[in-house]
């Protein structure tokens, strides 16, 4: 009888109306993998028991698997410091990445994967440019990560040719930003004020703008992307919102200083998705981005939450090239957002120096326009 058979392993055994199936089945990253089986005693079954196996694991039952294989390269990268200190959002992604690492190449040596190959798996997702990029980035991470540990001498995906994403990143027009500003509302209005009179990006300014990070109207953030500490000004307009929100706190008698200050409609902290959605749909409402895609018109603004930051860095950035002698050249800009390479980071170690740069970096910022009444003007 098959209930007295002994399974092999990944075998599972179901009874359903008296009739028996078996599935070879295992759990990856989160993942099931599940494949229907012939009976053990069908002469099919071996071929499809290895055939399994080898679409779950890249190695055929048995067969020696390399520690500088891809599929070795993606588990121990999975248990490695690195990974585990990415945020929860980034090890999602991160996951998808390995995943198909592991279904493509899972049994190729890790130092095998040539340009060629990395660009082929590139343009399998091209059409879809701006995951196509990011699940390049993190395949790159992952060879230089392995590249430092043995795994392989060259990292391939430094080398592929990349597509433009249709996701902009272009600065808002300042007739699209007034809408926005005078329009929208004002739980949306308030996040977008913060993120062009700071140049932060949109998680930071979700999750790392709280009380106990603000000192004597500087936020220090510690960017939630590259690590990287960073001192921000806050000008009147954030530090109005920043009262504001304070003020709702306080009315709602909750103490927390690290609870974010940025809230949505009903006075709670934004989430990623829930902002996400939030900043979507306003978008459409107020006729700055169309329902379809495929609506944009060739040479029509993209907005997109991404596209402030690089406002913010745009208005810095023509202040000073009209006199980089005095107001110190595009470092400020480098400065004040955070992207700052080794050598720069060295050169700009006392923080003490990059605040002072970044509190007359702050001024140059002009007034972009005429703010919602309700900003600066809250009582209590």
């Amino acid at each position: 009888m098959a209930a007295d058979l002994r399974l092999e392993k990944y075998v599972q055994r179901k009874v359903s109306r008296g009739r028996e199936y078996f599935y070879f089945r295992t759990v990856q990253h989160g993942e099931e993998f599940r494949r229907k089986l012939p009976h053990p005693f069908d002469t099919e079954y071996r071929a499809a028991y290895d055939k399994a196996h080898y679409a779950a694991f890249g190695t055929f039952p048995g067969q020696f698997e390399s520690q500088t294989s891809i599929r070795a390269l993606c588990r121990d990268h999975a248990k490695s410091e690195r990974y585990i200190r990415l945020s929860k959002n980034s090890r999602t992604l991160r996951n998808l990445a390995l995943d198909m690492m592991v279904e493509r190449w899972g049994a190729f040596e890790a130092a095998g994967i040539r340009p060629v190959l990395a660009q082929a798996l590139y343009d399998s997702l091209a059409s879809r440019p701006a995951t196509a990029n990011r699940r390049a980035d993190d395949r790159s991470a992952v060879f230089d990560w392995g590249r430092l540990r043995g795994s392989c001498d060259d990292n391939p995906f430094r080398r592929i040719e990349r597509v433009q994403s249709e996701e902009s990143y272009e600065p808002w027009p300042e007739e699209a930003l007034q809408k926005l500003l005078s329009e929208g509302r004002p739980e949306i209005v308030k996040v977008v004020l913060m993120a062009v009179y700071t140049g932060q990006r949109r998680e930071d300014l979700l999750r790392r703008l709280s009380d106990d990070c603000i000192t004597a109207g500087v936020w220090y953030v510690v960017q939630g992307k590259t690590k990287t500490p960073v001192p921000v000004p806050l000008l009147p307009v954030a530090m109005s919102i920043v009262d504001m929100e304070r003020g709702a706190k306080k009315t709602a008698n909750i103490v927390d200083p690290r609870r974010p200050l940025l809230t949505n409609s009903r006075g709670e902290p934004w989430t990623s998705s829930g902002f996400g959605a939030a900043w979507g749909t306003e978008l459409i409402r107020l006729k700055l981005k169309p329902r379809r895609k495929d609506e944009i018109a060739a040479d029509q603004f993209r907005a997109t939450f991404h596209g402030l930051r690089h406002t913010n860095a745009t208005m810095i950035a023509n202040a000073v090239a009209r006199n980089p002698e005095v107001f110190g050249g595009i470092a400020r800009v480098k400065a004040m957002l955070g992207h700052l390479t080794e050598a720069m980071s060295k050169h700009y170690a006392r923080q003490a120096e990059a605040e002072h740069m970044n509190r007359e970096t702050a001024l140059l910022i002009p007034e972009i326009g005429k703010l919602p009444s309700w900003i600066g003007n809250q009582s209590g």
